[in-house]
C-alpha cells in the first residue's frame, strides 16, 4: 500500500509532496522472513519492490540517511546479487563493514566450510546490533523489529543458498544460533488470504484499476 501511493502522488504533474515513507528495515526484514519460511515468490516480489522504493526516492529519509541500517542493505544487496538485474547506488556505509563485504563476496561459495567464519562473523555482529534507538544510536535490529534474537539475516543466506542448490554448513556454533534457528525450517505453504484481507484487496482493485499494474513484476523492475 505504502509504495502504491508513492506511486500515485508521483503521478500528479507539479506535485513537489514527495512521498518518503517506506521503511527499508522493515521492507527488508520482510522479505528476509519470507526467505526463511520458503515463499520464493514472495522474496523475489518484496526484494524488487524495495529497489523500487529505494531506486524512485520513497524510503525514510532519516532512516536511509542517518541510521544506516548496515545489515538491511546488505541483504539487499545480496537478493540483487542473486538476481542480477536490480541494483542500487547505496551511500558509502552500505560498503563499510567488512563482515558484509567479505560475505557478500563469498555466499555462492561450493565448499560450506569455506562460509562459515563470515557466517560467525556476522552472527556476532548481530549481537552488537541489537537495542533499543535513540537520537544518538541506532540499531539494525532494534527492539521495535523484534528480530534481536532472530539470526534473520544468516537464513536468509542459508536459504538463498539452498535455492542454489548449494550445500549449507551443518552446524553453526553461535549463541544466536540455538534451537529453533539452528537449522532452516521446511518450506511452508503461502497462508491463503482471509475474508477480510480478500475483501481489502477486492475494494483496493475496484477503487483503484491500476493496483495490479503498478505492483507487478515487469512495473517494479522498470
Amino acid at each position: 500500500q505504502l509504495f502504491f501511493w508513492a506511486h500515485q502522488y508521483d503521478q500528479f504533474h507539479g506535485n513537489h509532496i514527495r512521498q518518503e515513507n517506506y521503511s527499508i528495515q522493515t521492507g527488508t526484514n520482510m522479505m528476509a522472513a519470507m526467505a526463511i519460511l520458503g515463499w520464493k515468490d514472495a522474496v523475489i516480489h518484496q526484494g524488487y519492490l524495495t529497489h523500487a522504493a529505494l531506486n524512485r526516492g520513497h524510503q525514510l529519509v532519516i532512516e536511509y540517511e542517518e541510521q544506516h541500517r548496515r545489515a538491511q542493505a546488505f541483504m539487499l544487496r545480496v537478493f540483487a546479487d542473486w538476481v542480477g538485474d536490480v541494483s542500487h547506488l547505496w551511500p558509502a556505509y552500505a560498503y563499510d563493514e567488512p563482515i558484509y563485504e567479505a560475505l557478500l563476496a563469498n555466499w555462492r561459495t561450493a565448499n560450506p566450510d569455506d562460509l562459515l567464519p563470515c557466517l560467525l562473523a556476522a552472527c556476532d555482529r548481530h549481537t552488537w546490533q541489537t537495542g533499543k534507538d535513540s537520537q544518538k544510536t541506532s540499531y539494525d535490529f532494534n527492539q521495535d523489529c523484534r528480530m534481536e534474537r532472530v539470526p534473520v539475516e544468516i537464513l536468509y543466506i542459508l536459504r538463498l543458498r539452498q535455492w542454489e542448490g548449494l550445500p549449507n554448513p551443518q552446524q553453526i556454533d553461535h549463541p544466536l544460533m540455538v534451537a529453533p534457528f539452528d537449522q532452516l525450517p521446511p518450506e511452508q505453504p503461502v497462508p491463503e488470504l482471509d475474508e477480510l484481507m480478500q475483501g481489502v484487496l477486492n475494494r483496493a482493485r475496484e477503487d483503484w484499476p491500476n493496483y495490479d499494474d503498478v505492483l507487478s513484476l515487469p512495473a517494479l523492475k522498470g
